[in-house]
C-alpha cells in the first residue's frame, strides 16, 4: 500500500517530479574520452552532466522521495544511438542504454503516479543537445564498457530546465 505523502512533500513537487542518476566519476571520465575521441561531435555536453533520467513527470510524486540516494543495482551498457528532437526544434544525440534498474523504478514510479510526455521509457544519456551536426548514427561506434552510477537523485521538476553544450 502506498502511503499518502505529507501536504508539504506534495507542495514541493507541485510541478512535477524528477528522478535520476549520474554517472560516477570513473565511468563519467571514459565516456568522456570515448566520445572525444570516437564520434567527433562538433558540439556535446559537459563530463559532468552525464546522467540517466530515471523519470521526468508534470504530475506530482512525492513518494518518490524514499528512492533519494538508492545506489543503483548493476552496470548499464550503450546499446546504440537515436536522435531526439529537442524543446527548441533542434536535435538532441543520445546514447541508448540497457539498464535494468532504470527500467524498474521508472515502472514502480509510474504505478505510484508518475507520467510521462512519451509513451515508452526509453533509458538514454544525452550526448549533444540543440546540435546543429549531421550525425549518421549507424557509423558512430559503440563502447563496449560498462557504465556505473551514482545513488538516485530526486527532485522537484523544473519545467524550465533546458541542457546545454559545453
Amino acid at each position: 500500500m502506498v502511503k499518502l505523502a505529507t501536504l508539504r512533500e506534495y507542495a514541493m513537487h507541485k510541478d512535477g517530479t524528477y528522478v535520476a542518476a549520474s554517472l560516477d566519476n570513473e565511468s563519467k571520465t571514459k565516456l568522456d574520452t570515448f566520445v572525444r575521441d570516437n564520434l567527433k561531435l562538433t558540439e556535446r555536453v559537459k563530463a559532468d552532466s552525464y546522467h540517466i533520467t530515471i523519470i521526468y513527470s508534470r504530475t506530482p510524486v512525492p513518494s518518490a522521495e524514499k528512492v533519494k540516494g538508492m545506489i543503483p543495482d548493476g552496470t548499464a551498457t550503450i546499446v546504440g544511438y537515436e536522435i531526439f528532437p529537442t524543446k527548441n526544434d533542434g536535435k538532441c544525440l543520445v546514447a541508448r542504454l540497457s539498464f535494468p534498474f532504470a527500467n524498474d523504478l521508472n515502472a514502480r514510479l509510474t504505478k505510484e503516479g508518475a507520467t510521462s510526455d512519451y509513451s515508452e521509457y526509453k533509458p538514454h544519456m544525452t550526448l549533444a543537445y540543440d546540435t546543429e551536426q549531421d550525425i549518421d548514427i549507424s557509423k558512430l561506434p559503440i563502447p563496449t564498457f560498462p557504465l556505473s552510477f551514482m545513488p538516485v537523485t530526486v527532485e522537484p521538476l523544473d519545467p524550465e530546465f533546458v541542457p546545454s553544450n559545453a
